[in-house]
Order: structure tokens, then C-alpha cells, then sequence
């Protein structure tokens, strides 16, 4: 069934021929026949067959020929149906090849007849377009009839016939391309060229290779070169003409459309390189010609000169050459860029000029075209530098526009060029007068000015893209009128994108960072583009491209761009320039190419300041390439000037005025103008700076020159962080505008923004910029040292870069740092400030920075951050440090917490601050004290050392004693923290402590923990040799406080470090530096301070004394309450030793302080709680243990040799002529304190020897005066009868202690019983004999001498010899039996000793040391006598006796009677004593006179006798006699003579005394009765004293007892002797008769009726004998 399609054709045909058959009629039968049976045919090839069309094309010839009748009719109305009909078919594709054929035929006659032109041409296109079997001379002969009708005299036949054989042409060659395939590679066909054995022959016939198609296209493209050449055609045969500007373009619309066609086929390639180039070539004669002929005489035919129309075609035809086939016609295209290089010439037509930058604008906004000429031609060795020709003219071109008379550029353009653009000197702006505009307000248009030559500036042409205008006139035959600034505007715009694409083509080939990208042409863009730093790695095919690339273009791009940047009076012109600037800037930098880039941006920086200002800071070696390419070097600066002024008063308006900036060259500063192009070559350059920062390299010291130089002239000052801030305080002499004044706020943030990207430079960028700040700050330290005010721009920027870049402060921290660190040592104070300014600020920021890892993980980064800081340290001036210690302050607020393995750092900057002014010190202080008290447990433990170290050193300066004082609390309170964190610091140590060491040494023996308590106690005892007393002694407590709270954390080991490394080295310094203040004047002082001290440490050597008092004192505390830990050291012995040493050593110190307290600190060693060897007296087995200890034997003997030496050093007798050394009281009794606890040490070997060195120590102690100004707080001036005082009290005590230890101890030690109690007796001896101290004059305190002006004072003995006394009784009570005393005759010593004061009695110094040697001999006497009496003892008591009766009798019969001021009741106590004496002989000495030796009783009854007779003995007056007579003393001694004469017993001993009672008896009777008769006669009537009468009376009584006694005695018992001396009393009696005395009488009447007995010899008594006394028991030893 027929489709749709095919019923269109077949009723289209139908209808078709209906009105060819209805038109024809009668008329035309043959057509009306013709069209009937072509109907018919049509309508059963309609119903027969599917496929209308084909079967409709089989049958071509059928149902064309009514058609083709109609046409040769030459019937108008006919030829329309006809063409109409033969069209359907065409479109319906239902024509065969011999149809097509017949009805090209009909066609071309009917262009012959000019009939229906239009419909011909409007069926050929429609033939050749949709019917694909048209070929070979059918095609030709179709096409020869378009290009015929095209040359009709009827316009619109013409242009319709133009316009299709242009479709036709392109029809040809689309057919070729669908023939081929729709693959179309720009390649040309390897197998195709392989087939082709030789190139092609010109001729009708075509390559036998090609097809149908390719060969139609052959053919009519090889016609078209020789119809443009003016031949004849091969092919399209029937053209009579031809017009070259028609043929060159339809060759170039082939040539544009149809490139892959030349690069498949050899075939058209060859008609390319033969036929086309040389044809263009020979075209471009005239124009060479012309150029060649330009000075000759203007004889020159018409024809020679360049024709518009063609030099327009030839210029686009060869930019299709160029654009489209330079891989194929390499030297071709060379030739023909060479060619439109010379077109630029200066001698060629401006119309020329323009059509070739036109030309050279497309080209250029081409990358991919520009890449291959450059590899193809300049980087070639020996081919033409055609892209740097292509630059250089360009370039050139721009140059001459600027510098060429208007003569220059019409001379060859005849009446033609009379329009075109011409500039001269004089010329301006339209409605512009004096340079000016005429309208107030009115912007004046876009322009280039320059040396008073004024360019408008027509359009902006985007970027990228080149629409040339006059390339496009192809209507126009005559040269255009080109507009004054077009060709500059091209020029401008082609300058633009050659840098465009130049930066395209590197860009493609460099390696993009992320997200990076060069910035665009035009586009202000503030985005950070990450480019890098340093010439990338390429290719090195690749590196040389872009290198040629940069160094064939960059002189002539430069020179243009400079040029137009001096003369733009536009803004947006201006930024466009600006931008290339900076693209060229960029490639050149990213290439490495140092010179270029320099120079772009030199001409940058240039443009941002005037041109006279610029020239004196602003100079690289790129600019004299770019003066020289420009030829327009400056020749003065004068001219420069000139021009400056010139264009300020056509568009560049000045909006700043300002100073410059001093330098170390320029002289006063001067008057600077900046105008708007300045402030936006600024911006530019911050820009460039800002997109561009990482490939500037050392450019950037000329950036950052000149933004320097900007940022002062417009009064810019540094803020707070690096920023600028406008400061009209500091930039008085600016004027600026309001626009400046409200874009400084702008400019200091782009500024700023340009710090900021700093951030994400590489390092080597970073270094750079790094580098050209330092070099600027130089500069301006520079000009600070000639006394010229210096820019703080590169400080503060500086800063501002390292505040960004602190994420890799590794790279920059060290130049960034050192740098400013020689700013901060600058002279000049304000460059000074700022940089110490900027580094605390770096510091700071640092350290609060969030790094990853942790700030406090990375002791390398933290040491770096810090070191500047620490450097700081260096410098003089305080307003440095003062900053510093700020810095460190706020650091420690801010960020003490994370600081970590920084802290030696800070800790090392506190301590160095030491050295500075007390407000340093104090601000340092506070940080010390912030760390103390709050970062401790922050703080590393490695760093605790260091901690302590510095703490130390605040405590050693001398400028504030408070600080010193409180920064040994600081001390105190480290040791605290150490003491409660020991665990943690123990193991935190331990961890750094497991790295090998190969340190070797005593302190690698500690462990971690205990070297960090060494350095605590070791910078301690560095405080306690200070200078300042206060510092010292505080030192000193808190060193042994600490010791002694905290000592339990050391090891055992670490005693061992602490004894020889702290405690010794402090004993022996202190030592040192007391012995040297004391050879020093006492007037000299080591206080520093102003505050009030006492008398007692008014001296240096006071305070040195108090200083080795606390050292010592210490020492020994430590050895007292570590003694257990100490004792198992090696050492100890020898510590022990050396500390005795020192001991020893102060003891004898000239200073009193010094040596009690050192004898304290001995008793404290010997006292302290948990002696090792001192161990409980009831474990006899470690008492056993401890005894056998050789060692410990050996310490308390050390110890009891420093005691002796001690005690005889200090005792030393002084010599005559000699300064007397007295020991005070308070160091004896100290020193003699002390022997009973060491004696408890060494009781166990205490030998005789030892004991006759304790007492010579003690006898000599005793013996020592006290001064005269010290007595009366010793002894009171009315003596001291009852106390003793400290010194004896000890003596007594040590005595005590000895002899208890001796009455325990063994047999050995008993045997220094006797030294004891020589040693008491020695005391004893001393109230009647006080000791002599050597030579020395002394005066007692109550004797005669007291008031004289001795000196020296001797003691009140008479206490301390009472306690004595009682002493040796209590111990001979306990000791009487004991064999050694038996032996030593220690009785007959007490006896001696007590004898003098008993003899002296009254005399005594002490009334009471008679008295109790008294009391003391009767006790023991009473205990001794019975010893003393028995017979085994009698050898050891032979002499006692002796001394015994002379002590009894010295005591009862003394030579020193009583004081006349005694009262009567003391006299009688007194008596009372002498009566116990009496009733000691009664009872202990006569009833044992069997054991006594006889001359001993013959004393005591001498004695008895004698003190019964007291009476009569003495002539006492009368007066005195009641007081001084002891009645009953002597009754007492009558009585006993009565008692012992009465007496009776069989033993010859008591015989012998009751005889020699009995002979004394009436001896004494006898002497009294005579004395009283003689003395009752001589009174005569008064009577005698009543003790008279008394002791008359007591005699007749014990005469009458006796004569009673002896009547009853037996005979043989009584002498004869005794009853003639008892008889011879009678006469006396008798004589007492006469006393009228009642008592008397009476007595004397019972004597004489006894008489009356003896008248007769006496009678034996019947009973015993009853008159012998009883005795009393013997006691038993």
C-alpha cells in the first residue's frame, strides 16, 4: 500500500500535470500528449507498486518528458509548472541519474533563454542538494549555470545566484564528507596517501582514488584556484568570467568549513600546498610591492597598489589558512605570518594595519594556534620567531600609534585614506578645551593620552572572543574610513588576549594545585588561588614551551602594557592592563623566569607611585629590556615631571598629598601626590600580591617597597595585630581627599587580606616574603641610625604574617623571630617597642594555636615557639624585657595549662629576669609565684628542676630582700607538692629515665625522684650562704624543715648524696664565711636592707653567727631523726666524725651563740629519739649485740673525744700576759649537759681514765669566773646561799649519773668509787677554797673584795659544795663497806675535806657549810666508825684517827669564835651541834675503845675534858659570858668524863678509860672549886653569874655520884691514885662552905656526909659490879 509520502507525490505529480496538460491545450499538443501519458503512467505505477518513488525514478524519462517539453516551450507559464514539477520530484527524491541529467539540460537552457533565472538557480540547488546522482560534468555544467547567472546584470539574479553557489559549493563538498563517513580526523588518510603513487595532475580528470564525490569536489576546488588565478577552468566548462574577490571567498568558505576534507584526502592537501599558497602569495604582491616601492617616485600603475577588497579577502583567507591547516602547510603558514607581521608595518596603509591586527586579534584569542607556532617556529633553531614577531608587532604597532605623524599614516592611501585614523601632538578630545571638558560634570570618553597625544578608546572587547569589523566588509570596494582609536582599541584588545592566551596554554600544561586556577583577565577577583612557589616539574618538551612561550612575548607585551598603563585615562582600560600585568607576572613566575616577573611587577609597583618618586626607589634589570623594546626611555626627570602634570590635569585627579618616606639616601622628606590611577594600580597591586603572592619570589621586596611607600605617604599607622589603621595624629601633613579617606578602610583591609593569604604560600613563598619584609625592616632600622624616622610597615607586617602562618610555624618561625629580635635590640625606641611587641604577640598567639598533635605533645615545636622569648633574654633595655615578662605573665594565665615540655623555657626567662630592676624582678616574681602556686601538677616533672633552679635565683638577687624572703616559700611549697605527688613523680621520672645514659657520675646514682629533692636541698643550702641575714636564716629553716618533713621519701642511698653533696659543703661554706666576717671590722655589715635590726645582730659577724647556728643546729636535727636511715649508710662513720668535727669546731668559736648552740646541737646528737645503738637497758641480748659493736664503740668514742676536747680546749688555763678566753656559764653548763647522755653510749667502756678526764673537765669548769657585767644574772649581789646555779646543778647531775651507773656496773667500774668521791671533795674544798682560774684576777661576790674593779667575778661555791657534801655522805651511806673505799681511805678524805670548815666554823664563807659538814660528819661517821673499828679493816682507818680527833678537835675548840651580832637562839643551835659532836664521842667512839687506838681515846677525853672545863678556859668577859659560854656543851662533857669515870668493867681497855675519866674528872672538879672560892671572895656580896652557881652545883653533884660510885667499887679496881686526888678535893670543899647559895649548900652538904666514909677504909659491896655503862651493840659491816 502506498504510504502517505508517495500519495503526496503522486497527487502533487497528478495536479502538476493536470495543469500542464490544461495550459498547454491547442497550444502546445506535443506537451499536452506528453503530460496526459505521463499520467497515465503515473497513475498505474501508483497502483501496481509500493514504492512510488523508485518506481516513479525507474520511469524518470517517462514522466519527465511532458516536463521537460514544458521548459523547452520556452512558454513562461509552461517552464513555472514544469520547474514546479520537476522540484516535487527532486524533494521527493524520485530522479534517476539519466533524470537528473536531462534536467540539468533543461536547466542550463533555460539560463541561456534567461528564463525564470531565479527558479533555475532555486532547482539546481535543490537538484545537487537531494539528489546524490548528480556527478561529474552534469554537476559541472549545474554549477557553471549558477556561476553564470551570477554574474547577470539583475542584482537580485546576481546576489540570489551568489548566495547559491555558495550553498552549491558547500553541497559538493558535504556530499565528499558523507562519502567519507561522518569520521572526520584531522589527520591525513595513511591509506589513501599509500594508493596515491603520485601527485595529481591539474586537468578535467580527476585522482583515480577519490570517489564520485571526493572527485566532484576535487574538480570544482582545483577550478576555483584557476578561475582566482585568472585561468581557464578544467572542469566547469561554459564560464565565460570570473571575479577574484567571489572565488577567494568561496575558496575560503571551503577552506573554513571543509579542513577535515585536506587533512583525509592527499589529493586536496596537494591542491592546498600547489595551488591555494601560491595563489595567495602571488596575491599578496601588491601589498609587497607596494611596501617595496614605498620610497620610489609615485609612478606606480593603479594595479600595484593594495586593493581593499582584495587585501581584505587574502588577510581572511589566510587567517582560514593559518586557523585551519598549519599542521599541513607548515612553511606555507610561516610565510604567510611573515607576511601579516609586515603588514603591521608603519609604511603600510592604516586600513592595511587594521585588517592585519584584526587578523592577529583572531589569531590570538586562539591558545591551541598560538601553542603550535610556537613549537613549530620559535622554538625552532633555524626558523622564523614568528610568535615573537607576532608580539613584537602587535606591540610595535600600539608604540607607533603614540609616536607617527598624521602624514606618517595616510601617505599611501590616496583619496581612499583621507578618512582614515590620523593622531598628531596637538590633537584632544572632542569637546575638550585647554584639556579639560567644556561641561562641567562631564566624564570625558575612554582614551589613551600620552605626551599630549590623545587616542579615544572605542569598545572593550570581551575576552576571548575577536569580532573584527573591516575583515567583515566584503560589499565594500573602496578603503573605510577607519575611526580615530580603532586600530589602538584592536590592538589593545588583541594585547589582552595574547596574554590570555599565553596564560591558557601555560595553565593547561602546569600541574593545577586543588581548587587552583590563574585569575581571569578583567576579573578583580580577591580569591586565594594556591599556585606554586617554584618552576614546576615538566616535561622538558613541555618546559621549553612554556619558557619560549614567556621569554618570546614577555619585552613586547611588557613595553605595550606599560605604555598603555602611563597613558589610560580610563579606569576600566586601566584594570584590564593591570590584570595582564599580573597574569604575565604570574606565568612568568610560576616558570621561574626571575627577570620577566620582576619586571612586570616592577612596572606594577612603578604605576602605584608617581613617575618622579618612583624612579628613586624602583629599579630592575627587566626594565631596561622593556625601555629598550619601547624605545621611550625616559630622558630626564625633568620630562617626567613634565608629563606627570600633564596628565594629572587631563583625568588623573590627585586625591592624597603626603610626605615621602625617609631612607637612608634621600634627604628631606618631600611633597607626594597620589592621584586615582595610583590608589588603583594599589589595589592592583594588592591584587596581584594577594592572587599571585606564591610565585613573586624576591619581587616581593618591590611589592612590599612600594605598598611601604604607599602606606606612608597616605598616613597609614600600625594597629594592634600587624593591621593598618588611618592616623591623622601620626600623618599630619597628609591631605587627603574623601574618596581616600573612605577607601583607607578598603586599602587597610585588602592589606590585611593579603597578610592573611600568606597562609596558604608554600614555604619557599612564604621565605620570600619572609625575606623582603626583613629586608625592608632593615632599610628602615637603617634610617633610624641616620636619624631618620623609620617605617614600622615591615614590622607590623611581619607580625601579621606570622599570626596567620602559625599552623606551620616550623617553616617561618625561625627568620620571622630572628628578625625581630634584632628590631627589639634596636636604638631607636619605637622600632624597638614593636618588635618586642610582635614577638610577645607571636608568642602568645603560638602558643594558644590549636596544633595538631597538641601543642604539649610537641616538645620540638614548643622549644621553637619559645625561643624567641628566651632570646629576649639578651637584651638591655628594660622596655624589653618589661614586654617579655608581660608576655610570659599572660602566657601562663592564658595557656599554663598546656604548656608542657615549654616550661624550661618559661622557667628560664623568669630566672634571668634576676639580673634587672626591681620592677623586672617583681614582674617576674608574679609569674614564678602564678607557677607555683597553679602549674605545678601541669607542669612535666622533668621540668620541676628547673622550676626550683629559678625559684633559687629570685632568692639570690640582692635588690628586694621580700622577694628573696618569699621565694624561699615558694621552695618550701615545691617540696610540699613533691612530698604529696611523690608516686606520680616517681613514675613520670622513671619513664624519662629509661633511655640508656652514658652520663657518669655520683648523681647518675640517684634515682629520678631523689635527684629532683637534691637539687631542692642543694639550691637551699645556695640560699643559706646569702649575703642578706634574713635570706640566711629563712634558707636555713626551710631547708632543714624540709628535710625533716620530706626526708622519708629518699632512698637509702640518697643520704649518702644529701650528707656529702648539701649538708657538709653547707657546715663547711658557713664555716668559711663566718671565719672570713670575723677577721673582717665588726663596723662592716652584709646587710643590705633598711630595716631596724637589734643590737644582737648588729654585726656581720653576729648574723654569721646566728646563720652557723641554724646550719649546725639543722645538721644535727637530721642526724637525730634520720639517724636510722643514716646509720646503714658506708659513710656514716665518717659523717659522724666530720659532723662531731664541726661540732667541735663551732664549740670553739669565739662567738658565745655559736658555741652554746653548737653544744646544743651535740646534746641534741646524743639525745635524739631512736638511737640505733642506744637500745633498751632490760634487752640484754641487743645490749650484748650493740656493746660487741666495734662500730658503734667507735662513734661514741668519737663522740666522748669531742667531749674532752671540747671541754679541755674551752677550759684552757690563761697564761700571764695573755688575752683571757673565758667560756660563759651557759656553754659549760651546756657542755657538762651533755655528758650523761653520751655516757649512757659509752657506760659500757668507761674506764678510770675517762673518769680522771670527765673531772679534770667538770674541777675546771667550776672553776671558771663570770664577767662582772654577766654576775648579777647569775648570782645576785646578796649572794646566793641556797641555789645553785646551771652549770653546778649540771656537774652535780653528770656526778649523780656517773655513780649510779658505777654502783650498777661491774666490779671493773666500782672501782672508780674513790675518784667519785674525790671529785666531790674536790667540790666540797672549793666554799673555803674557791679555785683559781690560772692567772686570772678575780673578786667574790660577798667577800671584802667585792666592790673592787675586777672583772671577773668568782661563783658562790658554798651551794654547789653543800649539794656536794650531801652528795658524798648519800654516797659513802651506800659505799662505807665497799672494799675499794675501805681501801682508798675515803673516810679519812671526807674527813679532811670536812675538817676545814668545821675548823673554820664562823670563819666559813657560808654559815651553813659548817653546819652541814657537821651534820655530815656525824652520818658518817656513823656508818664508817663501825667499818672503821673492826679488826680486818684496821690498816686501811690507821690514820683516820688522827684526822679524826683533829677535825673533832678544830670543830669543837675553833679558832674563829662566834660573830658578836649571833643572836642567843643561834648560839644554842650552834651549841646543839657541838653537843651532837659530844654525844657522838659518848656513844660511838668511848664504849669501843677496845677497837680504837688508845692515843685516839686519849684525844677524846683531852676533848672532853677540855670542853668541860670551857668555862675557865677562856677569859671571856663577864659581860659576854651568857652568851658566849656553852653551858651545855660543857655539861655534856663533864657528864661523859663522869660518865666514863664512874664507870667500871673488866676489861683492861675500859679500865684505862674510866681512869682517865676519873683523872680529868677531878682535875676538872678540882680547877673549878678552886676558881669559884677565889672568884666568890672577889665578888665579895654580889653574887656569881648564875651559870657559876650552875656549874659549882653540876660539880659538888658529880663529885658526890662519884665518891658514891667508887665506895661500891672493888678496891683492886680503884688507883690508889684516884682516891688521893678524890681526897685531896676536901679542902676545897670545905672553902665553898661560906656560899649562901640554898642549891649550892645543899649539893655541898651531900659531898661532905661522903667524906665521912672515906675516914675509915671502905667496905666490899656485897653485889656486882653495876657501875659499868651498858653498851651499845656493835653494828655489823
Amino acid at each position: 500500500m502506498m504510504g502517505d509520502l508517495g500519495k503526496k507525490l503522486v497527487d502533487g505529480l497528478l495536479a502538476d500535470l493536470r495543469n500542464l496538460s490544461a495550459e498547454a491545450k491547442k497550444k502546445y499538443p506535443v506537451v499536452r500528449q506528453a503530460a496526459e501519458g505521463s499520467v497515465l503512467k503515473i497513475r498505474t505505477i501508483s497502483a501496481k507498486e509500493e514504492d512510488t518513488a523508485a518506481a516513479i525514478s525507474a520511469a524518470n524519462l517517462e514522466v519527465l518528458q511532458p516536463l521537460v517539453l514544458g521548459c523547452d516551450s520556452r512558454c513562461p507559464r509552461l517552464v513555472q509548472i514544469s520547474l514546479t514539477s520537476i522540484q516535487r520530484l527532486i524533494s521527493h527524491r524520485a530522479v534517476s541519474e539519466a533524470g537528473a541529467e536531462q534536467i540539468v539540460a533543461v536547466l542550463w537552457g533555460l539560463m541561456e533563454a534567461g528564463m525564470e533565472e531565479l527558479k533555475v538557480l532555486q532547482t539546481i540547488l535543490v537538484l545537487i542538494t537531494m539528489s546524490g546522482n548528480l556527478h561529474h560534468d552534469p554537476l559541472a555544467k549545474a554549477i557553471v549555470v549558477c556561476f553564470r547567472l551570477h554574474f547577470s546584470k539583475d542584482s537580485s539574479v546576481a546576489n540570489t545566484a551568489a548566495a547559491t553557489v555558495q550553498q552549491v559549493v558547500s553541497v559538493v563538498f558535504e556530499r565528499l564528507v558523507v562519502e567519507d563517513g561522518d569520521d572526520n580526523p584531522n589527520t591525513v588518510n595513511s591509506e589513501v596517501k599509500e594508493k596515491t603513487t603520485s601527485s595529481p595532475r591539474p586537468g578535467k580528470k580527476p585522482p583515480v582514488s577519490l570517489g564520485p564525490c571526493a572527485a566532484d569536489a576535487y574538480l570544482l576546488f582545483q577550478d576555483l584556484c584557476q578561475l582566482v588565478n585568472a585561468d581557464s577552468p578544467y572542469w566547469l566548462v561554459g564560464m565565460t568570467e570570473m571575479t577574484r574577490t567571489f572565488g577567494l571567498e568561496l575558496v575560503e568558505n571551503i577552506l573554513t568549513q571543509f579542513s577535515p576534507v585536506f587533512f583525509r584526502h592527499p589529493e586536496f592537501s596537494f591542491l592546498l600546498k600547489e595551488r591555494v599558497c601560491p595563489l595567495v602569495i602571488k596575491l599578496f604582491s601588491p601589498n609587497i610591492k607596494f611596501q617595496q616601492n614605498v620610497a620610489a617616485p609615485s609612478t606606480a600603475t593603479t594595479a600595484e597598489k593594495p586593493y581593499f577588497p582584495i587585501s581584505m579577502r587574502l588577510l581572511r583567507l589566510v587567517y582560514a589558512l593559518i586557523s585551519n591547516y598549519y599542521t599541513l602547510l607548515m612553511t606555507e603558514c610561516e610565510i604567510f605570518l611573515s607576511l601579516l607581521v609586515k603588514f603591521l608595518d608603519a609604511d603600510k596603509p592604516s586600513w592595511q594595519r587594521v585588517l592585519a591586527v584584526e587578523v592577529l586579534h583572531k589569531i590570538c584569542v586562539q591558545p591551541n594556534m598560538l601553542r603550535c607556532f610556537c613549537q613549530s617556529y620559535d622554538m625552532k633553531q633555524h626558523s622564523t620567531k614568528v610568535f615573537r614577531d607576532l608580539n613584537a608587532a602587535v606591540g610595535s604597532y600600539i608604540q607607533t600609534l603614540f609616536l607617527l605623524a598624521p602624514a606618517n599614516s595616510a601617505s599611501s592611501g590616496g583619496s581612499s585614506q583621507s578618512g582614515s585614523q590620523g593622531t598628531g601632538s596637538d590633537s584632544n578630545p572632542p569637546a575638550v578645551l585647554g584639556g579639560l571638558p567644556v561641561s562641567g560634570g562631564t566624564t570625558p570618553p575612554p582614551a589613551f593620552e600620552y605626551r599630549g597625544m590623545w587616542i579615544p578608546l572605542l569598545f572593550h572587547a570581551s575576552a576571548g572572543v575577536a569580532k573584527p569589523t573591516f575583515l567583515e566588509m566584503l560589499d565594500k570596494t573602496d578603503p573605510p574610513v577607519i575611526p580615530e582609536g580603532y586600530g589602538l582599541s584592536v590592538a589593545f584588545a588583541c594585547l589582552l588576549d595574547c596574554v590570555r592566551s599565553i596564560s591558557t596554554i601555560i595553565s593547561d600544561i602546569l600541574p593545577q594545585q586543588p581548587g587552583g586556577k590563574l585569575p581571569k583577565i578583567g576579573k578583580n577577583k580577591s580569591k586565594q588561588f594556591v599556585i606554586p612557589s617554584s618552576p614546576q616539574q615538566l616535561e622538558p618538551a613541555d618546559q621549553q614551551l612554556c619558557e619560549t612561550l614567556a621569554t618570546s612575548s614577555w619585552t613586547s607585551v611588557l613595553a605595550a602594557l606599560s605604555l598603555l598603563l602611563d597613558s589610560s585615562m580610563d579606569e576600566s582600560a586601566t584594570q584590564s592592563i593591570l590584570q595582564a600585568i599580573q597574569t604575565f607576572a604570574s606565568i612568568c613566575g610560576q616558570l621561574g623566569l626571575t627577570v620577566p616577573r620582576d619586571a612586570f611587577v616592577t612596572t606594577l609597583c612603578k604605576a602605584c607611585l608617581p613617575p618622579h618618586y618612583a624612579l628613586t626607589i624602583l629599579n630592575t634589570p627587566g626594565l631596561a629590556a622593556v625601555s629598550k623594546e619601547r624605545g621611550l626611555m625616559r630622558t630626564s626627570s625633568k620630562d617626567s615631571s613634565s608629563q606627570h602634570v600633564h596628565n594629572s590635569t587631563l583625568g588623573d585627579q590627585v586625591v592624597a598629598v603626603g610626605t615621602s618616606l625617609p631612607t637612608t639616601s634621600s634627604s628631606a622628606s618631600a611633597q607626594v601626590m597620589l592621584t586615582v590611577k595610583n590608589i588603583q594600580c594599589m589595589r592592583s597591586l594588592l591584587d596581584m600580591a594577594h592572587c599571585h603572592g606564591p610565585i613573586l619570589g624576591t619581587a616581593w621586596h618591590l611589592v612590599l617597597t612600594t605598598l611601604q611607600h604607599l602606606v606612608w605617604v597616605l598616613g597609614l599607622k600600625p594597629a594592634a595585630g600587624g593591621s593598618l589603621k588611618a592616623s591623622t595624629t601620626d600623618a599630619p601633613n597628609a591631605v587627603l581627599t574623601t574618596t581616600v579617606l573612605t577607601d583607607l578602610p578598603v586599602l587597610s583591609n585588602m592589606l590585611s587580606r593579603l597578610f592573611e593569604s600568606s597562609q596558604y604560600l608554600d614555604e619557599v613563598a612564604i621565605h620570600h616574603l619572609i625575606d623582603a619584609l626583613s629586608k625592608l625592616s632593615q632599610e628602615s632600622m637603617d634610617a633610624a641610625l641616620a636619624n631618620r624616622e623609620p617605617s614600622l610597615f615591615p614590622v607590623a607586617k611581619l607580625l601579621e604574617t606570622g599570626l596567620v602562618n602559625l599552623n606551620r610555624a616550623e617553616i617561618l618561625w625561625r627568620p620571622v623571630t630572628a628578625h625581630l629580635l634584632e628590631v627589639s635590640q634596636h636604638s631607636h625606641g619605637q622600632l624597638r617597642d614593636w618588635g618586642a611587641e610582635a614577638i610577645t604577640q607571636l608568642v602568645k598567639a603560638a602558643l594558644a594555636h590549636d596544633y595538631e598533635p597538641p601543642l604539649k605533645d610537641n616538645k620540638k615545636l614548643q622549644g621553637l615557639l619559645l625561643t624567641p622569648l628566651q632570646e629576649l633574654c639578651q637584651s638591655s633595655h628594660v622596655d624589653v624585657r618589661q614586654k617579655q615578662l608581660d608576655c610570659v605573665l599572660q602566657v601562663l594565665q592564658n595557656n599554663g595549662d598546656n604548656l608542657g615540655h615549654a616550661w624550661p623555657v618559661i622557667l628560664e626567662v623568669l630566672g634571668a629576669a634576676t639580673d634587672q630592676g626591681e620592677a623586672l624582678i617583681r614582674t617576674a616574681f608574679q609569674s614564678l609565684q602564678l607557677v607555683v602556686t597553679d602549674f605545678l601538677p601541669a607542669m612535666p616533672s622533668v621540668c620541676l628542676q628547673v622550676c626550683i633552679t629559678v625559684a633559687t635565683r629570685f632568692g639570690l638577687q640582692k635588690r628586694e630582700l621580700n622577694i628573696s624572703l618569699t621565694s624561699i616559700g615558694l621552695l618550701w611549697n615545691i617540696s610540699d607538692f613533691l612530698y604529696q605527688n611523690n608516686e606520680k613523680i616517681r613514675s613520670d621520672l622513671e619513664q624519662d629515665y629509661e633511655q640508656p645514659s652514658t652520663t657518669t657520675g655520683e648523681k647518675s646514682l640517684l634515682g629520678p625522684s631523689d635527684s629532683l629533692w637534691m637539687c631542692l636541698y642543694s639550691r637551699l643550702a645556695d640560699l643559706c650562704v646569702d649575703s642578706r641575714p634574713a635570706v640566711r636564716k629563712s634558707a636555713c629553716q626551710t631547708l632543714f624543715s624540709t628535710i625533716q618533713a620530706h626526708g622519708a621519701q629518699l632512698e637509702a642511698t640518697t643520704w649518702e648524696t644529701v650528707l656529702w653533696q648539701v649538708l657538709f659543703p653547707l657546715l663547711d661554706r658557713v664555716k668559711a664565711a663566718t671565719g672570713q666576717v670575723e677577721k673582717e671590722d665588726d663596723k662592716q655589715s652584709s646587710n643590705n636592707t633598711n630595716i631596724l635590726i637589734h643590737h644582737s645582730r648588729d654585726t656581720a659577724e653576729k648574723q654569721w653567727a646566728e646563720t652557723r647556728v641554724l646550719t649546725l643546729a639543722g645538721v644535727a636535727r637530721v642526724f637525730c631523726h634520720r639517724r636510722q636511715a643514716l646509720a646503714l649508710l658506708d659513710g656514716y662513720p665518717r659523717a659522724w666524725a666530720l659532723l662531731l668535727e664541726h661540732v667541735e669546731s663551732a664549740s670553739l668559736s669565739p662567738s658565745s651563740e655559736v658555741s652554746v648552740a653548737a653544744l646544743h646541737s651535740f646534746q641534741e646528737l646524743l639525745v635524739g629519739d631512736q638511737v640505733p645503738d642506744a637500745v633498751s637497758k632490760t634487752d640484754g641480748q641487743e645490749q650484748a649485740e650493740q656493746e660487741a659493736s666495734d662500730d658503734q664503740n667507735r662513734l661514741w668514742s668519737n663522740a666522748w673525744r669531742v667531749w674532752y676536747g671540747i671541754g679541755t680546749s674551752c677550759t684552757v688555763l690563761p697564761q700571764p700576759g695573755e688575752v683571757p678566753v673565758v667560756p660563759s656559764q651557759q656553754f659549760l653548763a651546756t657542755l657538762v649537759q651533755i655528758f650523761p647522755p653520751l655516757f649512757k653510749h659509752i657506760s659500757h667502756r668507761f674506764v678510770a681514765s675517762d673518769l680522771d678526764k670527765f673531772a679534770k673537765v667538770v674541777q675546771t669548769a667550776v672553776s671558771v669566773p663570770v664577767h662582772a657585767d654577766a654576775s648579777p644574772f647569775l648570782i645576785p649581789l646578796g649572794g646566793l646561799d641556797s641555789n645553785l646555779s646551771p652549770l653546778q646543778d649540771s656537774v652535780l647531775r653528770a656526778v649523780e649519773g656517773l655513780q649510779k651507773a658505777i654502783s650498777v656496773g661491774p666490779e671493773l667500774m666500782q672501782a672508780m668509787y674513790p675518784a667519785v668521791f674525790d671529785l666531790l671533795l674536790t667540790f666540797v674544798q672549793y666554799s673555803c677554797q674557791p679555785p683559781k682560774y690560772g692567772t686570772l684576777e678575780t673578786r667574790s661576790t660577798n667577800g671584802p673584795d667585792r666592790n673592787s674593779q675586777v672583772q671577773w667575778v668568782t661563783l658562790n661555791y658554798s651551794p654547789f659544795s653543800e649539794k656536794s657534801l650531801v652528795v658524798v655522805v648519800d654516797l659513802y651511806k651506800k659505799t662505807a663497806c665497799h672494799k675499794v673505799v675501805i681501801q682508798e681511805s675515803v673516810l679519812e678524805k671526807i674527813i679532811k675535806v670536812v675538817r676545814l670548815p668545821l675548823g673554820l666554823k664562823y670563819a666559813c664563807p657560808s654559815s651553813s657549810m659548817w653546819k652541814l659538814a657537821a651534820q655530815s660528819l656525824l652520818q658518817v661517821l656513823e656508818v664508817g666508825l663501825p667499818v672503821a673499828r673492826q679488826p680486818t679493816n684496821a690498816p686501811a682507818f690507821s690514820t683516820m684517827w688522827t684526822q679524826l680527833g683533829l677535825a673533832l678537835d678544830d670543830f669543837l675548840f675553833s679558832k674563829h669564835p662566834a660573830p658578836p651580832t649571833l643572836s642567843v637562839e643561834q648560839h644554842q643551835k650552834d651549841e646543839a651541834i657541838d653537843v651532837q659532836m659530844v654525844e657522838l664521842m659518848r656513844q660511838d667512839i668511848l664504849p669501843h675503845a677496845d677497837n680504837i687506838p688508845a692515843q685516839f681515846t686519849r684525844k677524846i677525853i683531852s676533848l672532853l675534858n677540855k670542853g668541860s672545863i670551857h668555862s675557865t678556859t677562856f677569859g671571856i668577859p663577864e659581860g659576854d659570858m651568857l652568851v658566849r659560854l656553852r653551858e651545855n656543851f660543857s655539861r655534856v662533857c663533864f657528864q661523859t668524863l663522869l660518865e666514863y669515870s664512874l664507870a667500871t668493867g673488866e676489861n683492861s681497855a675500859g679500865g684505862g678509860i674510866t681512869k682517865l675519866a676519873l683523872t680529868a674528872f677531878l682535875q676538872r672538879a678540882q680547877d673549878v672549886l678552886v676558881k669559884y672560892t677565889q672568884d666568890e671572895r672577889l665578888s665579895g656580896k654580889l653574887p656569881l653569874p648564875r651559870h657559876r652557881m650552875t656549874e659549882v652545883t653540876f660539880v659538888l653533884r658529880a663529885v658526890t655520884t662519884l665518891l658514891t660510885s667508887l665506895k661500891v667499887t672493888a678496891a683492886d679496881r680503884v688507883d690508889a691514885a684516884v682516891w688521893n686526888q678524890a681526897i685531896q678535893l676536901y679542902p676545897a670543899l670545905v672553902e665553898c662552905v661560906t656560899s649562901s647559895s640554898p642549891q649550892l649548900s645543899e649539893a655541898l652538904r651531900e659531898t661532905l656526909h661522903l667524906y665521912a666514909d672515906l675516914l675509915a677504909p671502905p667496905q666490899r659491896p656485897p653485889v656486882a659490879d653495876i657501875s659499868t655503862p651498858a653498851r651499845r651493840p656493835e653494828p655489823k659491816e
